[in-house]
């Protein structure tokens, strides 16, 4: 045996595996695959041994057994079809990870949840929280019941999740006009929450999040004051009773909330309220210093859990992009700490783009980093990404991912494609063919079939990405001289790029365009 060293990564990459030489068609592994107990491993943990004569999973429990079928499936997938023989021994680091639908804008459909299931089975992930914004039954109208059909449509995602082992949790947003004061709208939170309980949906969990900072109506001012500490108080209190009403019917004895103060790593008068007000099992989401960041540390983490204490989640704002849909994320997750185990952290959510299909590259990278942080790497997450989200397209879809693959949305689009245009306008030539080749590819990416997702969701960036490297080359042939290329032609092809709301190198190609037409 020797350690895993493939060109073709799967995800999440186990703690442990090592591959010997023989190579069995996945098939007869699994028609001979045996699995044995083990209580000494963790609940999510498992064991797995394929040689010539034997195939054996060890595992401690139904997720054990289940991560290590989808791991031989994903191994399969990657090599063609077979596996090899193979020693694995595998956990996670925390012990909650998932997708968290949390974003502003259109939700998802009932299909795309469906899928986010299955890719969250696949993924080994176990948990998907169900937080559209713009479903008014989970904030607005959070004191009416869900309708029968949408009650249905949770219950079937629902019955989905068990079967791929994942949590389907409902969140309920009330605090944006809740009377917390008001011991009938505690009753009515319950009930609401009840309903979708005995439907058959496994847990509830509450979000504060999006609200002004200080109680929003008088009587509310009245009982707990009128500053953030209020704030605090008023939603620890709907923890509590939330909690203490719905004791023992619901499938975790930990409820996941989000604060209204999130973001950030610092105490406040909220924060400390509503950390104090809270009893032991519930567990907080957290964005980490500010609400879409670049990088979390293990620092941050600490930071974090001294005001929140040893119960901290993240809510991770990748690659969400509900505050600029013009920009897509199909990158890898960048700048998360290595640092997790033995931290106060204790899961971690990915909330996504709102095109579901897109958003699954970050979705993949994510639960590799949320499987085993210290192992991470964001390049083979990104090489396994692009094969489990991509498919058969994977080739063909390469170049746009590989531009639109920067994170956060502060940093530059495509900093390799800047340095290519620096070098070119330097007069090296080298970097000047290299340019021609990258827009060469993207001209191409118009050519794409789009009648299925990925590339579906992804036709307007595709588009968009085809008239910049057509204005590219144009601004190319211009620069070199070439006679069938007139100024007009340029300045035209570039009108055509920047036309798109879809964004693509817009901070890199326009810029050179309009250089090379200043020196012309």
């Amino acid at each position: 045996m020797r350690e895993e060293d493939t060109s073709v990564p799967i995800l999440p990459q186990p703690r442990r595996i090592e591959v010997g030489a023989g190579r069995h068609p996945v098939a007869d592994v699994l028609s001979r695959l045996t699995d044995a107990s083990e209580s000494s491993l963790g609940p999510e943990a498992y064991r797995i041994e394929v040689r010539s004569d034997q195939a054996e999973v060890r595992a401690a429990g139904p997720r054990g057994f289940r991560h290590a079928r989808a791991l031989l499936d994903e191994l399969a997938d990657a090599h063609g079809g077979v596996v090899p023989d193979l020693l694995v021994e595998d956990a996670p680091v925390l012990a909650r990870r998932g997708i968290i639908e949390g974003f502003y804008g259109e939700p998802w459909s009932h299909a795309e949840r469906l899928a986010a299931l299955r890719l969250a089975g696949r993924l080994r992930m176990n948990s998907y929280v169900y937080a559209p914004k713009d479903d008014p039954y989970h904030r607005e109208r959070w004191r009416d019941p869900y309708p029968d059909r949408e009650l249905s449509l949770l219950v079937e995602l629902a019955r989905e999740g068990e079967r791929r082992g994942v949590d389907v949790v409902v969140a309920l947003h009330p605090a944006g006009s809740m009377v917390f004061s008001d011991d009938g709208e505690h009753e009515l939170l319950a009930a609401k929450a009840r309903q979708l309980l005995d439907a058959g949906v496994p847990d509830v969990a509450l979000l504060f999040d999006d609200v002004p900072p200080t109680p929003a109506n008088d009587a509310d001012r009245a009982h707990f004051g009128d500053d953030g500490r209020a704030l605090g108080e008023a939603h620890a209190l709907a923890a509590r009773r939330f909690q203490a009403a719905l004791a023992g019917s619901r499938a975790s004895n930990e409820l996941l909330v989000v604060p209204m103060d999130y973001a950030g790593v610092g105490a406040s008068d909220y924060r400390i309220a509503f950390a104090a007000g809270l009893p032991d099992d519930v567990l907080v989401w957290w964005t980490g210093r500010d609400i879409v960041v670049g990088e979390i540390t293990r620092g941050d983490i600490d930071a974090a859990a001294e005001v929140f204490g040893d119960r901290l989640l993240l809510w991770d704002n990748f690659p969400v992009n509900d505050f600029d849909r013009g920009r897509a994320f199909l990158g890898p997750l960048l700048g998360r700490t290595a640092e997790v185990q033995g931290s106060a952290l204790r899961g971690a959510w990915t909330n996504p783009m709102v095109e579901f299909a897109p958003g699954c590259f970050g979705i993949a990278a994510f639960a590799d980093w949320a499987w085993n942080p210290a192992a991470y790497d964001p390049a083979r997450a990104a090489r396994a990404a692009l094969r489990i989200v991509a498919g058969a397209q994977a080739a063909a879809l390469a170049p746009l991912v590989e531009t639109l693959s920067s994170w956060p949305p502060s940093a530059p689009m495509d900093p390799e494609l800047a340095a290519l245009v620096a070098a070119a306008l330097d007069g090296r030539e080298d970097a000047a063919g290299e340019l021609r080749a990258r827009f060469e590819r993207w001209r191409r990416l118009g050519e794409i079939d789009t009648a299925d997702e990925p590339a579906r969701s992804l036709a307007p960036w595709l588009r968009a990405a085809a008239d910049m490297g057509a204005a590219g080359l144009a601004a190319l042939e211009l620069r070199q001289g070439a006679a069938s290329v007139q100024r007009a032609h340029v300045e035209a092809a570039l009108a055509r790029a920047e036309a798109h709301s879809a964004k693509v190198a817009t901070d890199v190609v326009p810029p050179f365009v309009r250089r090379v037409l200043d020196a012309a």
